[in-house]
Order: structure tokens, then C-alpha cells, then sequence
């Protein structure tokens, strides 16, 4: 899907080795190999440290709870090669929390190769991703250096392309140098990686370019996707159709993304699908219980003195119908957004909108387990019963997440994790890898628990096989691992499910459940759908459609456009390409 460049025109050796320099961004092409390269002429194994450094940044002196957006984070690159391939042996968020500046980063396979202007070098290029332990949006970037044994020059890097941000100022562009000091990494631990790596390899779907599917007959649904309204906040999208990813190229500020399937892509509030819907399924089906009926107050101890909690279920958190809120007093007419206040502009409306603004935002900073806990709780009642109308709140869904992951601790012992049982007996078995999950911040890890409403990050391959484990029902070969009885209640589109929203697309009105929006759509073929759709901040959308294809997007749509996104385009262009 990517082209090479034709010569080495920008980071060529001499100013990777400090004889010339770079003080702008590049062409992503850059960091390709060039049109004459030949495989790298070292194996690379080394630990390359890099202490805190300025970034160039277009957003300078931006500080976001006390600390700097333009600063590169102090880390450790472990990094191996095989094959051509650069493999990172940690796959996982790289963090830095007494550093001075707001990002983490994790890092993703890219490649190593040699150029003959280079001499007596090798060329790696590095995938990253930057984000922060408070948000879910994904800052993606690339590094390159020159080595050669225990050896490398400066690193360049850019940061190029995001998923929609919330606290960090829009269209964040990063650029700079890095000194690296370079120290051999211990050969088990290189060697271990590399055979993981080439079992991931494996597990590999193909990828392949979307306009495979281009004909007359998709035309129109092409030209929607790529011209339509919100096509120009569209990082990426595509359909995953018989084990084959088809995508339309990963787009950035200086041309295509180069590793397309490197990208881990922060992907919000679809987290609450995706993680915590999931976890409830595994759940439901290791008990053989439905751990929705269990009462909130009876599992967070947070919750056991709230009068306006004593009769809200995890199901009720799971469906947005707790009843908890402050900003719309009246059910009708019926706005699942109503009590979803983000903005500062938005809190200046009424006393009650500020009381909203500013009970969320105390959640959201707050660090611990405890904290937000206490935080979430601290927001008084609306006078309907829980389950009963639909309100969004973030805070419900990480409520959701914390009570299960009490669940599972009563069930099998006070060492249990629900990232743990989500990752082992979940995702690892649907070969779905290095998935990342932000946790709440604890001096006690013993009392983290993963963000349930965002603070996930997934791959395109990733999105695929989590699409598919719930196409097949929850089962994986001659092994359920799901409720399947129950994921049929989440995901089946062809059952009607769950509490109207307010939200009327042209098809009718989006319901909410479990989770996850459920989208009315008529099919080519005139049958009415219910179309499961994990949704997320900013456009981030993955859907498993009737026909056994998953569709996915990712993007940045501002606060006030992303509602109007059509959420249908990938829907209809599946439903061209295989009727449902």
C-alpha cells in the first residue's frame, strides 16, 4: 500500500550524523527505504536511552496539569531486528510520571534495512505513538536512525497524525533530534522477542487498499467516504471482509502514514465495547450469572452510603441508565447527550450545566481508583428510577468497569485483574495482540483498575480479530469463551435492543445498550437492521455488520461535527460489495 521513494532527497546519513541538520518536518516517504536499498548489514540488539528533550511543536508552552506538551519523554527504545524487521520488546505504555512533561509513548514494529550512501550503516525506522495516561487520543509518529553494532547516530522523529484530542490543543505537530545512548540488550530477552514477534507475524491479516472494492456498482458510496461530510477529519477507514483488511490509506500532514498497520489508534468511548462489554460477556460466562443484576453499592464500598445508588445495577451503569445527572432535570424531550458537558462553553449555559461541567471534570482528573470513585458518586440523582432513560456518562461505563472487576475478584481470589482476564483469556486466544489499556493511577498497584470508558489502544489487525471473535458468537475453534446467549442481546443486528436516545438518523432512532449504539438501517435488500457500532470521542466507529465484515474509521471530528458524521457509509459500502 506504500510506495517507495525514488532517491534519498531528505534525512540523508550526514545529517543524521550531526554533519547537517533538519529543522522542519518531512515527507513520510522519508523514512522508507529508498528505491535502491538492500537488507540492513547489522543485527541490531541494543537499549537506547533517551533522556527528556524539547520537542519543535506548533503548540510551544502548552502545560496540561502542570506539565509540558513539548517535551519528548524520557524512555528506554529496547529495540531487536530480524528479517528486516525492528522489533521493540516493549510493546506496552512507556511511561515516565516524575518527568516534566504530559506524554507516554509506546512503540510499534517497523523496519531496518541499508543504503548505499550510508556506508558502513544501517537505517532503522521506529512507529510510535504519543498519548496520555488521562486521555485516549494518539499522536502517531516515526523515528529513524543510522547503526551499526553497538553504534547510532541522532534520531530524527515527527509526530505527524492524531486521533481527536480533548485536553491537548488540536492538530498537535512534533519534530526534533534525539541522543540516544546506546547499551546491548540481554540476548534471552532480544531473543524471546523475536520469536514472539514472528508468531505475530503469522497471525497477520493481509492489507490490502479499500479501492479493491471500487467498481460502478460502489461509486457513489466511494465518492461519500471520500468526499462526503467529515471526510476531511477521516484519518483511516475500511471494511474487514474474509480475513483480509482493506483500508484506505492512513492519512497525516506529511503524506500517507508509511506503517499503516503500526498504528495503535486511540479509539475513546468505543473502549466501552470493546473492553468492558467484553469483560461482561467473559464474565457472564466463567459464573454462569448475569453480572448485570448486581448492585453497584453492594461491590464498591465508595457506594454503600448513596442512597441515590442503592438500586442501580452494573447493567443499569452498562446502558447509561443510571439516573445519576444534574443538567436536565425532564426526560422529554428525550437527548442522551443532555447531561454530557465537555465543553467549558457548555457549563456557562445554566447553573445546573456548570454543576454537570464541573462534576465530570472532578472524575476525570481525579488519579485513583478511590478518587473517582468518590467523584462519581458525589453527583446526586435525577427523580426517575435507574434504568429508565438514557444519559451518556463516561462515568458510568469506568463505574461499570471497577464493579466488575469486584466481581471477579469475589469469584476468584483479591489478586484477580479484569485487564488480566480480558487480555489471557480473551484477547490473547483471539490473536489479538498488544492491545493497550490505560489503568488508574495508584501508589498501591494492588488497587488499579483499567479505564472502562476509554484508554484503549488497538491496531487495524487488532480491530479485526475482535470483530471477528464477535461475529463467531464468542467462540474461538472448539472453545466458547463468551456468553453467547447473552452476546446475541449485544450484538445481534437483528434484534431490536435497548433505550431510545433522541438521536433520529434518517432510518429512524439510534438506541443505546449494553455498551454500545445500536443504528436502525434498511438494507439493500429491504430488511430492516440493528447495527451494533462501539463509538468513540472524536469519529472513531468499529462495526460488525450482518453480512460477517467488520467496518472500522478513525478520525478527528471536531466536538461540534462528530454527531453528524454519517455512521452508515462503511454500513452501506459492505452492504454493496455483499448484500445483506
Amino acid at each position: 500500500m506504500i510506495s517507495m521513494p525514488i532517491d534519498r532527497s531528505q534525512l540523508k546519513a550526514p545529517q543524521l550524523q550531526g554533519a547537517d541538520s533538519v529543522d522542519t518536518q518531512v515527507d513520510n516517504s522519508a523514512f522508507l527505504p529508498c528505491e535502491s536499498s538492500a537488507p540492513a548489514k547489522h543485527h541490531l540488539s541494543l537499549n537506547l536511552e533517551i533522556d527528556e528533550t524539547p520537542m519543535q511543536c506548533n503548540h510551544p508552552g502548552v502545560e496540561i496539569n502542570g506539565k509540558s506538551i513539548d517535551l519528548f519523554p524520557k524512555s528506554g527504545l529496547r529495540l531487536t531486528s530480524d528479517n528486516g524487521d525492528l522489533i521493540p520488546l516493549d510493546r506496552d505504555l512507556l511511561r515516565d510520571p516524575d518527568g516534566n512533561g504530559y506524554w507516554d509513548i509506546t512503540l510499534s514494529p517497523g523496519r531496518v534495512w541499508s543504503e548505499l550512501e550510508d556506508g558502513d550503516w544501517s537505517r532503522a525506522a521506529l512507529p510510535f505513538q504519543l498519548s496520555n495516561i488521562f486521555e485516549n487520543d494518539t499522536h502517531h509518529g516515526i523515528a529513524t536512525f543510522l547503526y551499526r553494532d553497538d553504534e547510532v547516530s541522532r534520531v530524527f522523529y515527527q509526530v505527524v497524525a492524531e486521533t481527536k484530542t480533548f485536553l491537548c490543543p488540536d492538530n498537535l505537530q512534533t519534530w526534533g533530534w534525539l541522543h540516544a545512548r546506546p547499551t546491548p540488550l540481554d540476548a534471552t530477552d532480544a531473543d524471546a522477542a523475536v520469536e514472539q514477534f514472528r508468531a505475530e507475524r503469522n497471525d497477520q491479516l493481509p492489507l490490502k487498499p479499500l479501492t479493491a472494492w471500487f467498481s460502478d456498482a460502489t461509486r457513489n458510496n466511494f465518492d461519500d467516504i471520500d468526499n462526503g461530510f467529515g471526510s476531511d477529519s477521516t484519518m483511516v477507514s475500511g471494511l474487514v471482509i474474509d480475513d483480509e483488511i482493506f483500508s484506505s490509506p492512513c492519512r497525516s500532514s506529511m503524506g500517507d502514514y508509511p506503517y499503516p498497520r503500526a498504528m495503535k489508534f486511540g479509539i475513546w468511548s468505543a473502549t466501552k465495547t470493546a473492553f468492558c462489554s467484553i469483560a461482561c460477556l467473559r464474565i457472564a460466562h466463567i459464573t454462569g450469572q448475569d453480572p448485570r443484576v448486581e448492585k453497584v453499592c453492594d461491590l464498591l464500598p465508595e457506594a454503600r452510603n448513596k442512597s441515590d445508588w442503592s438500586d442501580i445495577t452494573v447493567g443499569d451503569c452498562l446502558n447509561m441508565a443510571s439516573g445519576i445527572g444534574t443538567a436536565a432535570a425532564r426526560k422529554e424531550p428525550r437527548d442522551i447527550f443532555a447531561d454530557y458537558l465537555l465543553e467549558e462553553w457548555q457549563s456557562q449555559e445554566s447553573d445546573e450545566a456548570l454543576a454537570s461541567y464541573n462534576h465530570y471534570h472532578a472524575w476525570f482528573l481525579a488519579p485513583s481508583q478511590h478518587e473517582k470513585n468518590l467523584a462519581a458518586f458525589a453527583c446526586p440523582a435525577y427523580p426517575w428510577p435507574p434504568g429508565t432513560v438514557a444519559r451518556y456518562r463516561d462515568q458510568d461505563l469506568y463505574i461499570a468497569g471497577a464493579a466488575l472487576d469486584a466481581i471477579l475478584k469475589r469469584v476468584r481470589g483479591p489478586d484477580a485483574r479484569i485487564w488480566a482476564m480480558v487480555c489471557d483469556e480473551i484477547y490473547t486466544p483471539a490473536r489479538l495482540r498488544h492491545a493497550v489499556k490505560f489503568h488508574t493511577i495508584e501508589t498501591d498497584p494492588a488497587k488499579e483498575v483499567p479505564l472502562s470508558d476509554a484508554g484503549l489502544l488497538l491496531s487495524m489487525d487488532n480491530i479485526a480479530r475482535l470483530g471477528q471473535l464477535i461475529l463467531d458468537r464468542g467462540r474461538i475453534g472448539d472453545e466458547q469463551i463468551l456468553d453467547p446467549l447473552m452476546l446475541d442481546e449485544f450484538f445481534d443486528p437483528r434484534i431490536p435492543k435497548g433505550l431510545p436516545t433522541g438521536i433520529r438518523i434518517e432510518t429512524g432512532e439510534v438506541h443505546y445498550h449494553a455498551g454500545t449504539w445500536h443504528l436502525p438501517y434498511r438494507s439493500n435488500s429491504g430488511e430492516d437492521f440493528w447495527i451494533p457500532t462501539m463509538r468513540g470521542y472524536g469519529g472513531q466507529i468499529i462495526q460488525t455488520l450482518p453480512n460477517g465484515t467488520t467496518a472500522f474509521r478513525f478520525g478527528f471530528d471536531s466536538y461540534e461535527t462528530e454527531e453528524r458524521y454519517d455512521a452508515l457509509k462503511l454500513v452501506r459500502l459492505s452492504d454493496k460489495i455483499r448484500p445483506f
